[in-house]
């Protein structure tokens, strides 16, 4: 089977099937369905070395993720891959768990591969780091803060959600709140941020002295956490978590000490994991859209390649999302926990 016998059989030239797979704007829409349909109905597999050596290509991807076994990176992985199909993407996921070396090793193999972008979720590497190799492969930077006009970033509004959860807590009557946060540096600290800023402005009165205790980002993080925080300042009654992971250690925790959640201990958690509805009680928490999250990342990237791509006169367009930053919603949804 060969790209001619595909042209034949949809009544339209080679270059046209070409342009179809290839997902070129050189071509009606109902052109390509023809094409496309004709393709699976003959069950055509096309060279991909070969369309890559053509069109400077690999239509292949990379995510980088700390830890695949956290399900919010599954969730956004989900969009992610949905959006990478419809222009052509496959999608290699690397798993780095938090090290720098594991990281820059994923980075490099992208490169030599002749990958044509990157969306990474970096804990480890630095922003010069990352706008060296983003000179190289086109990159999309996630949920962490951003200072390099070279690098492209779309997080989550982390002071938002983290100001609806202390607002919540504060309304409901608690007075002594603490913030269960992340040992991964850059990621926690637009959280650890908001909530050092929002408690002041929620409780003009209230001294944060020991009320932020860090650990892993994971379920036993989050309870040996609370153990640690309630074992200095057993005052607190209500804990904002880094995650809905830690969230869960914490309510776990609570039970290890006799304390009923949420009477004796608030617990808020942030993410809103498929899992938060059927924790018992059921998690407060502030809800991101990881789905469409992975879109995005997928969308933005695409656009990013596309102002890298020579047209066919070798021009390529002003760029548009280069450098920007693009913030995603985040609200609190109230459950059984807070």
């Amino acid at each position: 089977m060969t790209i001619e016998d595909v042209a034949a059989a949809a009544g339209v030239s080679r270059q046209t099937v070409s342009r179809a797979l290839n997902n070129m704007a050189e071509i009606k829409p109902e052109t390509r369905q023809r094409v496309l349909a004709t393709i699976e109905r003959l069950d055509y597999r096309p060279n991909a070395f070969a369309r890559g050596m053509k069109t400077r290509k690999s239509n292949t991807i990379g995510l980088i993720v700390s830890d695949i076994s956290n399900p919010f990176y599954p969730a956004v992985a989900r969009g992610l891959f949905d959006a990478a199909e419809t222009v052509g993407w496959n999608v290699v996921v690397y798993n780095t768990d938090l090290s720098r070396r594991r990281e820059e090793s994923a980075l490099n193999e992208l490169i030599a591969r002749g990958a044509d972008g990157v969306v990474g979720f970096f804990y480890a590497l630095d922003d010069a780091t990352l706008a060296r190799y983003a000179g190289d492969l086109p990159m999309v930077v996630s949920d962490r803060p951003v200072d390099h006009a070279a690098l492209t970033s779309v997080t989550t509004d982390f002071g938002a959600g983290i100001r609806a959860a202390v607002e919540h807590l504060v309304a409901s009557g608690h007075q002594q709140i603490g913030m269960l946060d992340s040992t991964v540096g850059v990621a926690a600290d637009e959280r650890r941020e908001a909530f050092v800023e929002q408690v002041p402005v929620a409780l003009p009165a209230a001294d944060l002295a020991g009320h932020v205790i860090q650990g892993p980002p994971t379920i036993p993080g989050g309870t040996a956490a609370l153990h640690e925080l309630l074992n200095a300042r057993p005052e607190i009654t209500a804990v904002v978590a880094f995650n809905d992971l830690m969230a869960i250690g914490a309510i776990h925790a609570a039970r290890e000490r006799g304390l009923a959640v949420p009477s004796e201990l608030a617990v808020v958690g942030f993410d809103d994991l498929s899992i938060a509805p059927y924790v018992f009680p059921p998690l407060t928490t502030v809800h991101t859209d990881k789905y469409a999250h992975g879109r995005r990342l997928a969308d933005v990237l695409h656009q990013l390649t596309a102002e890298r791509t020579p047209d066919r006169y070798g021009e390529r367009p002003a760029p548009s999302v280069s450098g920007s930053r693009v913030v995603l919603p985040a609200t609190l949804i109230v459950r059984e926990s807070a």
